[in-house]
């Protein structure tokens, strides 16, 4: 299984999974060391992207996209960072 997580408007990589590992060589500079894919929603098909030390850039779209052998999909997901 393979799950990206891209910055909408730069269209760049927030975070990279890909069977059971993260990879970080194409992640934006902006977000090294911030991102997890938290796991133990895995099973349950959960994809749960946590960011430390949000800033205000943070704010906007992420999409989501998995792939397996056989299947693709995606989600948008809107972060409004508030006050």
């Amino acid at each position: 299984m393979e799950v990206r997580w891209i910055r909408d408007e730069f269209s760049k990589t927030v975070h990279h999974y890909r069977n059971g590992e993260d990879l970080y060589g194409e992640q934006m500079g902006a977000y090294a060391g911030r991102t997890e894919l938290v796991r133990d929603g895995l099973s349950a098909g959960r994809l749960d992207l946590q960011i430390t030390g949000l800033r205000p850039s943070d704010d906007g779209l992420y999409i989501c996209t998995v792939k397996n052998t056989d299947a693709y999909d995606e989600a948008i997901v809107e972060l409004e960072l508030s006050g």
